[in-house]
């Protein structure tokens, strides 16, 4: 079975592949927080995403490398025959990987790590999304200042608190609150309060990461 790339049908679907729930549903965070409009399918192992893959056409593929129905010997050369023009992103922990993509050279595999650094992370996604030329999440270079406040509120946002809520632990109006939900979108150049959270979140690792020591200068 082989799944070929249909010409002029545009997709916006990722395939996460991985059997241990925790690290799946983090991946599904990630790429939902980068790409809110991805269309993400989650599968334990490389038959399930195939099978799937007959009907619905993924644009991306982000896997594990020790999935528990593929040797790591033949990882590479299976995915080169089910999705031979499917960018695949690679979740692992060993050297194997990488001697086989240098083996194969093959640029639409990215390989990195569980324990790579969260900021790190985010471009590595962002850049398979990219190869997969799926939509991604646009962050302003600049933007006005956001008051003490509007963080606050921003930051409740991002926990999930409704206005009602947000007014009660704030000791504020609900107008109020909706004042400066409006005046956050507007600085945000954000369409809804989902995309200002992730924005603001976006901008928060793109400063820490600015902030950290190059190993240039250890």
């Amino acid at each position: 079975m082989v799944v070929n790339k249909r010409d002029g049908l545009e997709r916006q679907v990722v395939f996460v592949i991985d059997d241990h729930p925790i690290v799946s549903f983090g991946l599904v965070e990630l790429v939902k927080d980068v790409a809110p409009h991805a269309r993400i399918r989650q599968f334990s192992t490389l038959k399930e995403a195939a099978r799937h893959a007959v009907r619905e056409y993924p644009a991306l593929i982000i896997s594990d490398f020790h999935l528990r129905d593929v040797h790591p010997d033949t990882f590479i050369g299976l995915f080169e025959t089910l999705f031979p023009a499917i960018p695949v992103l690679i979740t692992s922990n060993d050297d194997k990987v990488m001697s086989q993509l240098k083996r194969h050279q093959l640029d639409r595999f990215i390989a990195f790590s569980k324990f790579t650094p969260f900021p790190k992370l985010i471009d590595l996604i962002r850049m398979g999304l990219a190869l997969a030329n799926i939509d991604v999440l646009e962050i302003p270079k600049q933007s006005r200042g956001l008051t003490h406040k509007q963080i606050e509120v921003l930051e409740l946002i991002g926990a999930g608190h409704s206005n009602k809520e947000i007014a009660a632990l704030l000791g504020i109006s609900v107008e109020t609150v909706k004042g400066h939900v409006k005046d956050i979108l507007e600085r945000l150049s954000a369409k809804n309060r989902m995309e200002a959270s992730i924005i603001y979140r976006h901008k928060q690792m793109q400063q820490t990461r600015q902030t950290e020591p190059s190993l240039h200068n250890i």
